[in-house]
């Protein structure tokens, strides 16, 4: 049996320096915490064109470099091209907005609660329940209409005045180029740190491999391939659903007469971001509308419409995750719709909307991580098996 070296430090030494590493590495983390959002987004652009430059690499037999570059350049064509063809549903949903009337509005909400308020009069133990708040709620309505429909004074503008509204108006463009330009930086910062991860991605492994102490390469390499794909699997999947999702709520609302039928869609699609809650925060805005309006070519009362069209967006619901999600996500995030919400609720409190977006495909690594610790502590067949190597029998 061969001794240990005379170097060799002491367990307690071991486990000093182990703990100082760590100490060490968090305060690194605290100091470029500014950063850590333009690094996760980075990553996951890296992560997201990868499959697109693995079909150039391997399918079209294509130089690496050559790939890397004419995706990246797709990617800006599309941060340049995609809010281009955005303005205009933009422009014609604030057009929309600005044509709503307030007063209207208020009106039509008070003849329909006024309407569920007769309807309770056959009723009298739950009239007797629900009339107090509605009446509360009604005077309330009645007075912002009463506000809203009384005119503004006349009033007279002074130098003063108008010297004073002038700062105010420059301060308020300075307010608007400041985090326009801060966040043009930070789309350009996060495009050359994806490129450069996309392009470093071989030497950053090797680095990563000298790091792993001898006998652990394959198994901690079949680990992380096992969370490369969990990523690459639920960021591929989360596009393709917003996608979906996007196009059959467009079709569904231009068909059912639904106004501003396209810019409903675009937000169901961006809501897909956030697992669970996001589809029902995107009906908000469609049930609103078609409440209001009603449907533009369907002979529907308002009320009848506002219920087609919550009917509509279940069952969108019911076919995504029926249909869209075992197909699309497949087996990349293999979560409890509980535990995802749970996740999404407490990564919105810690870290904000990136907490939001971002708390599925933590879990599911976290997860990965916990099997594979847990499995060695336990020595069983938790913990991945080395490639090449045969379970114990």
């Amino acid at each position: 049996m061969q001794a240990p070296p005379a170097n060799r430090w002491s367990d307690p030494s071991r486990y000093i320096m182990g703990v100082f590493l760590l100490l060490a590495g968090l305060f690194v983390v605290y100091i470029g915490r500014s950063a850590i959002p333009l690094v996760l987004s980075a990553a996951l652009l890296a992560l997201i064109v990868d499959p697109v430059i693995r079909f150039f690499v391997v399918r079209l037999r294509m130089n690496r470099t050559l790939a890397v570059v004419i995706t990246y350049l797709f990617v800006v064509a599309m941060l340049l091209l995609v809010p281009l063809l955005l303005i205009q549903p933009l422009v014609d949903a604030a057009n929309f907005a600005l044509k709503i009337d307030p007063n209207l509005i208020i009106q039509r909400l008070v003849n329909f609660i006024q309407s569920i308020s007769v309807q309770l009069q056959d009723h009298q133990w739950l009239a007797s329940i629900l009339n107090p708040p509605i009446e509360s709620l009604l005077k309330a309505l009645n007075y912002s209409a009463s506000s809203a429909s009384t005119p503004a004074p006349v009033m007279q503008m002074s130098v003063a005045d108008l010297s004073s509204r002038l700062g105010r108006a420059l301060g308020a463009v300075a307010g608007f180029l400041g985090p326009t330009f801060s966040g043009l930086a930070s789309v350009l910062f996060t495009l050359l740190m994806a490129l450069q991860m996309t392009l470093t991605a071989g030497e950053f492994k090797n680095w990563f491999s000298e790091l792993i102490p001898p006998g652990h390469g394959p198994e901690l390499h079949l680990l992380f391939g096992k969370i490369h794909m969990t990523w690459t699997g639920f960021l591929r999947g989360q596009m393709q659903l917003m996608l979906a999702v996007g196009l059959v709520t467009w079709i569904g609302g231009f068909i059912l007469g639904l106004p501003q039928a396209f810019f409903l869609g675009v937000i169901a699609g961006f809501m897909e971001l956030i697992p669970n809650v996001g589809p029902v925060l995107a009906a908000v805005p469609a049930v609103l509308i078609a409440l209001l309006f009603g449907s533009t070519h369907l002979a529907l009362s308002h009320l009848t419409f506002a219920l087609v069209v919550i009917g509509f967006y279940t069952l969108v619901q019911m076919m995504e995750n029926q249909f869209l999600v075992p197909k699309i996500m497949g087996n990349a995030v293999d979560l409890p719709p509980l535990i995802v919400l749970i996740g999404v609720i407490a990564g919105t409190e810690a870290f904000g909307i990136m907490g939001a977006l971002l708390a599925t495909p933590m879990i599911a690594t976290g997860k990965l991580i916990f099997r594979y610790i847990y499995g060695k502590i336990m020595e069983d067949t938790l913990a991945p098996t080395p490639v090449g190597s045969k379970p114990n029998q």
